[in-house]
């Protein structure tokens, strides 16, 4: 018999207290490792699986609770609000190249560029930002009849939607997982054609839903033809599809629904359309559309200019911008606010010019906003700049293999949210 079971025999009060504070011990680090782990990024944490095999079951159920995913979501994205910002760009050569050669993985895997951008104190100290730019790999089974070079795209909490025809994908690239979803209620062989797809978090039925709309041609009782648009919503806590009222007052006839890119804000998705000047509005969690035609003031600045629809410090903002010889002069910002001059909300929404400046000589066309007021805007030859409008200070940020033109941009944050969620598809790996 060891001296340490002789003990335990002859004191075996002392030793349930010692099991019993060895035990609180374990747990407390446990709980200090959990903390730990929902600040790392999905890739340095699955790379701490080889650390030990009791980290290797720890991550291992880490991932796949719904709590921790939530936690580690909500962590990232603080982090992201503090110190850097990831956008991805799905790069037109690369995704015309891949539309030509589906079956091609080196050139699919090349179609999603990150950027992260490390934010220094002292901004000025050199005029050369601190980034790291980097290709983001997509899972290589993906479905080959999956355009990536026509899809439709939406992105949240790290998964990335994806829309061809009546084909919709979900897939998440930092845990290398993505699922097909149902077929929908709207197909093409009904004669629907689908203008848009979105993803969101309806953080009130703490449910992720796709929202689609389309259109389908129908002959008016003046023999015209008009666009009669239709919509869907899917559900991954339900996993079912159901069609729902499109509900605006604004109608599409004759002329072809120009829908630009969506901008998502507090629940609530927004898009441009171009050919009437109306600002759309899907709210998820009430799961309603909504339309408003824009001011005659911000209908006047925008005449003959391109506008860019961007979230700008929590409010929907326009950059309305126009090209000399390819090179913008200057940008001005729009922001709509929702309030009258009493605080109280407006029954219409008013739009307020807030600023304009001058960007950097050779910028060709805004990105998107970042924090402490700075713009991302692509100027020539693989060149982005950085740009703070308050103090005037750009830094340069140079990439190689970035095309001329982008088809999307969107702010990312790595996460271990399963595509399967609410569903009895497999868990992670």
């Amino acid at each position: 018999m060891t001296i340490s079971s002789c003990a335990s025999v002859q004191n075996p009060k002392r030793a349930a207290v010692t099991a019993t504070t060895s035990v609180w011990c374990d747990d407390l680090l446990e709980d200090v490792l959990v903390e730990i782990f929902s600040w790392l990024s999905p890739e340095c944490l699955i790379g701490f699986k080889c650390v030990s095999k009791s980290w290797y079951s720890l991550i291992s159920s880490l991932i796949k609770n719904p709590e921790f995913v939530t936690k580690h979501i909500r962590n990232n994205n603080i982090l992201s609000s503090r110190s850097t910002t990831c956008l991805l760009f799905c790069c037109y050569a690369f995704a015309y190249e891949s539309h030509m050669y589906p079956t091609l993985d080196s050139l699919r895997q090349k179609l999603f560029k990150s950027i992260t951008v490390f934010y220094d104190q002292d901004e000025r100290r050199n005029d050369r930002g601190n980034f790291v730019g980097q290709d983001l790999r997509l899972p290589r089974n993906l479905p080959s009849d999956v355009s990536l070079c026509k899809a439709l795209r939406s992105h949240c909490n790290g998964i990335i939607c994806l829309g061809c025809d009546d084909t919709i994908i979900l897939c998440n690239p930092a845990i290398m997982e993505w699922r097909t979803l149902p077929k929908p209620c709207l197909v093409a062989n009904s004669g629907f054609s689908p203008l848009r797809v979105a993803f969101g978090y309806d953080s009130r039925g703490d449910d992720y839903k796709v929202v689609r709309f389309g259109y389908t041609k129908v002959l008016g009782g003046d023999q015209k033809e008009y666009y009669n648009i239709r919509a869907e919503v899917y559900s991954m806590r339900s996993e079912s599809w159901r069609e729902i009222e499109f509900g605006t007052p604004i109608q599409f006839p004759i002329v072809y629904p120009f829908i630009g890119r969506q901008v998502f804000l507090r629940g609530v998705f927004y898009w441009f359309e171009w050919s009437r000047d109306i600002l759309l509005s899907f709210n998820v969690a009430d799961e309603v559309f909504d339309g408003m035609p824009l001011p005659n003031n911000l209908l006047a600045a925008r005449k003959r200019h391109s506008v860019k629809l961007a979230v700008w410090n929590e409010s929907i903002a326009f950059l309305i911008y126009k090209r000399d010889n390819g090179v913008i002069k200057a940008i001005d910002i729009w922001v709509m606010d929702d309030y009258c001059s009493d605080g109280v909300k407006c029954s219409f929404s008013n739009w307020i010019k807030k600023l304009t400046f001058t960007p950097p000589a050779d910028v060709a066309c805004p990105v998107a906003f970042l924090k402490n007021d700075e713009i991302l805007m692509q100027a020539t030859r693989s060149r982005f700049v950085l740009y703070n409008i308050r103090s005037q200070v750009h830094r340069n940020l140079t990439f190689r293999e970035m095309p001329a033109k982008l088809i999307w941009d969107f702010s990312y944050v790595r996460s271990f949210l399963s595509v399967h969620r609410g569903s009895q598809s497999p868990p992670l790996n």
